[in-house]
């Protein structure tokens, strides 16, 4: 995640207008596709291949891919907004949940106030601290009902902010046999809202959770692992694990897909650490900017702008 909130509220932006923008999901135009996306696609499809003719995989394999969401696949962050030349794009959900009245502690009034308190927890005590408050404070609410809300915008707001390259990837991997799984640090009540956007299961969709009432109602208990820097190389670790123990198979993760050197580069080189025999795992870099020195060279570095909104 990254600090990008909009403070949106009442500035008479005109929500509505984006959600005719996009006729199908998938229909991204070949000629929109950045120069990264096929060279992308064809190495990972090859060592896919390589892996199937391997006597490893004689009896079958799993193949997986691991994205980050905010930033990788979308646009901005969309918990906390986005802002572009000083011009609000989109407020965040953590400032529309408060608005439509899902915070027991804050008022519909009071996102200001949240926001404060949430930039002086990420200052004093940390961003783990800081991020696992986002769902704490919405204790009390509805899980079905927060996920619906959050699934209404996710549909309606934020789709035509998804990188149209990031979007191409996806869905020829998916097709290519690749399961997909989604890391973020986004409320789990937020992000696994996004599943029908990107045609896959909540399932395989993982936020920081907290613990849900036998009445259905979100906590402030924060389940384990925080998907957060190492904690999404443990998620990964346990997705994996996961997909052994259902398949009985071998399971590989060709790829993965971050944005952030400082909190997507733990499950990066998990992916990359993995013992292939034949071909070999593929980690990507979206709009990272400067690697740092202990990982310059380490990930594929691309950078894309485009899309789906036209």
């Amino acid at each position: 995640m990254r600090k990008q909130v909009v403070l949106c509220g009442m500035s008479g932006l005109l929500w509505g207008l984006v959600s005719g923008l996009v006729s199908g999901f998938w229909s991204v135009s070949a000629q929109a596709a950045e120069p990264h996306v096929a060279e992308t696609i064809s190495r990972i499809l090859q060592s896919k291949r390589a892996l199937e003719q391997s006597p490893t995989c004689k009896r079958g394999c799993v193949f997986v891919s691991a994205w980050d969401f905010d930033g990788t696949i979308l646009q901005g962050d969309a918990s906390e907004g986005l802002m572009s030349n000083g011009q609000t794009v989109y407020a965040g959900l953590a400032q529309r949940a408060i608005e439509a009245g899902f915070s027991k502690i804050y008022s519909k009034q009071e996102f200001l106030k949240f926001w404060h308190d949430y930039e002086e927890m990420d200052k004093t005590q940390g961003h783990i601290p800081a991020y696992t408050y986002l769902p704490k404070m919405l204790k009390g609410s509805s899980a079905a009902e927060v996920k619906r809300f959050a699934g209404q915008y996710y549909a309606e707001t934020l789709k035509p902010y998804y990188f149209a390259a990031s979007v191409e990837v996806f869905a020829k991997l998916r097709e290519s046999g690749i399961i997909p799984y989604v890391i973020s640090a986004a409320p789990h009540v937020f992000v696994s809202a996004a599943g029908p956007t990107l045609s896959i299961d909540e399932q395989h969709i993982f936020g920081i959770e907290v613990a849900v009432s036998q009445e259905g109602l979100l906590t402030d208990q924060v389940v384990q692992p925080v998907p957060y820097a190492d904690g999404k190389a443990k998620r990964l670790a346990m997705i994996v694990s996961a997909e052994q123990a259902r398949s009985k198979q071998p399971v590989f993760v060709l790829a993965a897909f971050g944005n952030s050197y400082h909190t997507d580069s733990a499950f990066l080189k998990w992916t990359l650490a993995q013992k292939f025999p034949a071909g070999r795992p593929t980690a990507v870099m979206i709009n990272g900017g400067t690697a740092p020195k202990e990982l310059a060279g380490a990930f594929i570095e691309v950078s894309q702008k485009e899309t789906l909104k036209k």
